[in-house]
């Protein structure tokens, strides 16, 4: 397939044309040429919107999909086309599903009922078997099978000598890495939100942020006694910062991630009872949202994620204290990230954080708009601005808090698996 992108502004830093406004051409994978104007054939795809722009594609490091097992939820197929909206050519799942992944025949399925999608699925296998945090899961075996990562996902691992050994295990696997959310559950208890004034006022118990930061402590620690590769995903307190700071330039292997909700929301927002605002974990207070903002244009947080967690109505159109954590966001994050923090951070931090430096931490093909490589493309318009509609969500969950909002930044295509993929006509 041949796809001539026309006038874009490319956002590349690994790029000889970064910043620059240029046609691009793509034939089959493979960019053919890049000039200041392309002469098309008829047969030739023309992507062209006023202001749009170019990137590698976007990676996200661990959504939930709810197939196999709770489909009604979210399934592969529904994952991808919420992918594809977003701008996402790849997705790395977490493995809470039911069977979880924790054997090659999880990770098998995975990679077999998804290869005719438009986005590459990569499983993320689980750390123990059911992700209990007790007994090692088959990592050898998933690995060969096709997993790129391993973790518990959604469920912090609470046993100290099992993160031990398994970072030993995973020295073995030098292009794997294990990530791991940082919360402890003895501390975190029954909290349904950030402890604070505004969980005070509202009478809801909290969550302290000293459950983050005593196990991103204990990580970082058997992190450096094993000297293995570590992930810490989704920090979301400004006490966790300097301990990752400070370790960081001594280690390596060890990089972290943060949701773009942490990025976006502060917990006063709460006394709106917005179940869709309780997340896993918390939107915390401003010092917080800030020091996170800070750590990433500093680069000591590597990623931003979509935290994707698609849950039914019964899951959560509940009173708040019954309702579960989460909410979806593969469409939204860009729009959201572009809407709500132009001001702090810019178009070069969201594609280092959302596509350059995921793929150098997973090992993953690293695309770079040049001519002659391979790629895997976002297209995206910053300036469009267009209303995220419930009607319209290509989840088969609808737990969003930014339905019926106007949002700036509209993605309008993905070029992976040799194909362009349009998206959906825009909403006004």
């Amino acid at each position: 397939m041949e796809v001539i992108f026309r006038r874009v502004k490319i956002i590349d830093p690994n790029s000889n044309h970064h910043h620059q406004i240029r046609d691009v051409w793509v034939k089959d994978g493979e960019i053919i040429d890049i000039k200041a104007d392309i002469k098309a054939s008829k047969n030739i795809l023309i992507c062209d919107s006023p202001k749009s722009c170019l990137s590698p594609g976007w990676i996200d490091v661990g959504c939930i999909s709810g197939e196999p097992g709770n489909e009604h939820r979210e399934t592969l197929d529904s994952l991808s086309k919420a992918a594809v909206n977003g701008g996402y050519t790849t997705v790395c799942c977490f493995p809470n599903t039911k069977p979880v992944i924790h054997s090659k025949s999880e990770v098998s399925f995975i990679k077999t009922k998804s290869e005719h999608l438009p986005v590459h699925i990569l499983p993320i296998g689980a750390i123990s078997k059911d992700c209990k945090s007790i007994e090692m899961a088959e990592i050898l075996q998933m690995h060969e099978a096709g997993a790129i990562a391993f973790s518990d996902g959604m469920l912090s691992i609470q046993n100290s000598g099992l993160l031990i050994r398994a970072l030993e295990y995973l020295k073995l696997l030098p292009d794997s890495i294990l990530i791991n959310c940082c919360n402890d559950f003895n501390i975190a208890g029954h909290g349904q939100m950030h402890e604070g004034k505004t969980s005070t006022s509202l009478g809801l118990k909290g969550i302290p942020a000293l459950a983050e930061s005593v196990n991103v402590q204990r990580d970082l620690s058997i992190l450096k006694y094993t000297n293995s590769k570590l992930l810490i995903h989704k920090l979301s307190s400004v006490d966790s910062i300097p301990f990752l700071k400070n370790e960081k330039s001594k280690q390596k292997n060890l990089f972290a991630s943060v949701s773009i909700f942490n990025l976006i929301f502060e917990d006063e927002l709460m006394t709106s009872f917005n179940v869709n605002l309780k997340l896993d974990p918390p939107i915390r207070g401003n010092r917080d949202r800030k020091a996170l903002l800070k750590a990433i244009a500093d680069g000591v947080i590597d990623i931003i994620c979509s935290d994707h967690t698609p849950w039914d109505t019964e899951k959560k159109d509940l009173e708040f204290q019954s309702a579960s954590f989460g909410a979806i966001s593969l469409e939204t994050s860009f729009a959201a990230f572009n809407t709500y923090l132009a001001n702090e951070l810019n178009l070069d931090n969201w594609v280092q954080s959302a596509s350059l430096k995921p793929a150098s931490i997973l090992n993953l093909p690293k695309h770079t708009i040049q001519s002659g490589s391979k790629c895997d493309l976002t297209w995206f318009n910053p300036e469009l601005e267009w209303i995220y509609k419930q009607d319209q969500i290509k989840s088969v969950s609808k737990n969003s808090p930014f339905i019926g909002q106007t949002l700036k930044g509209k993605v309008l295509g993905t070029y992976s698996k040799n194909k362009f993929h349009p998206v959906s006509k825009l909403q006004d």
